[in-house]
């Protein structure tokens, strides 16, 4: 490992530790400072977000908008800290689940599980619960440039006994954690490019990934929608929807259907996505 490298992790080290200290009053306080600071003085990807805010909600008012957006900084600021704070942080939550069911039935049938998700909420608590529940998890993630960074998060996340593979690896390796009756997890609302399936998202034609209804359509694995979302001081609830079987019969049928789920708890709250990303990158004329 390089020098800036064993710098960089050890930072994030003693980000850590400093982070497990903080109680969960005192972690909302800190990053609703701290997403004020960021939202008044650093403008990255900033008018993006906004702009994502404005065409999902056009009918919205400007203010309303901005004060989304605002919260969406420190929301994310929270999250931040919260996986920062792993062990220690998830520790303290109350977590609350609805559905367990499907998950618990799912895994009976021995054919593998497609867990659906989206950039909406705390997906890091999402992560670890099922890691603490003993669930069979392998999630779906993007490997780090730096080495440093990677090894943190990986440490990180796997803290709760869950596993990666990462989106460059291959096929193979997601197909048997499926074959071995394990849950996949995917993390599927981002530009696709031309690569992805053409689906309403906000009832604009989003590029979306058509990974999860193809593991569906090749190995048969149940396909679960899910989201962590904050739902007051230091609760959260953990949602499980089964994909309806009226859904199921194509690519876009079963993308759009999960993608409509996404947007249903986007809509209850808006705060709790992540407006950063370039969403809406590719039109379909240029597929």
């Amino acid at each position: 490992m390089k020098l800036n490298e064993r710098i960089i992790i050890f930072f994030l080290h003693c980000m850590s530790f400093l982070a497990g200290r903080i109680n969960p009053h005192r972690r909302v306080v800190i990053a609703q400072k701290i997403g004020g600071f960021v939202y008044r003085n650093i403008t990255t990807r900033k008018y993006l977000a906004l702009k994502n805010i404005d065409r999902a909600f056009p009918d919205k008012s400007d203010y309303w908008k901005i004060q989304i957006l605002k919260k969406s900084y420190s929301f994310f600021m929270e999250q931040f800290l919260f996986f920062f704070g792993f062990p220690k942080s998830y520790n303290q939550t109350n977590i609350q689940v609805e559905n367990k069911i499907l998950i618990d039935d799912a895994l009976k049938q021995k054919k593998g599980v497609i867990y659906i998700t989206g950039h909406f909420g705390f997906w890091e608590c999402n992560i670890a619960w099922f890691g603490k529940q003993n669930y069979p998890l392998t999630g779906v993630a993007q490997k780090q440039k730096n080495k440093g960074v990677h090894q943190f998060f990986i440490k990180k996340r796997e803290w709760s006994r869950i596993r990666h593979i990462f989106r460059k690896d291959s096929l193979e390796k997601m197909n048997r954690v499926l074959d071995d009756g394990g849950i996949l997890g995917l993390v599927s609302d981002q530009d696709a490019k031309n690569r992805g399936v053409f689906v309403r998202f906000f009832n604009i034609l989003s590029s979306t990934p058509k990974g999860a209804a193809q593991f569906y359509q090749h190995k048969g694995s149940v396909p679960i929608f899910g989201v962590c979302s904050k739902e007051g001081h230091n609760q959260f609830l953990i949602k499980f929807k089964p994909i309806p079987k009226g859904s199921l019969a194509d690519t876009e049928t079963f993308t759009q259907a999960y993608t409509q789920l996404l947007e249903n708890e986007i809509r209850i709250h808006p705060e709790q996505y992540f407006w950063w990303h370039n969403r809406w990158k590719t039109s379909p004329q240029e597929k």
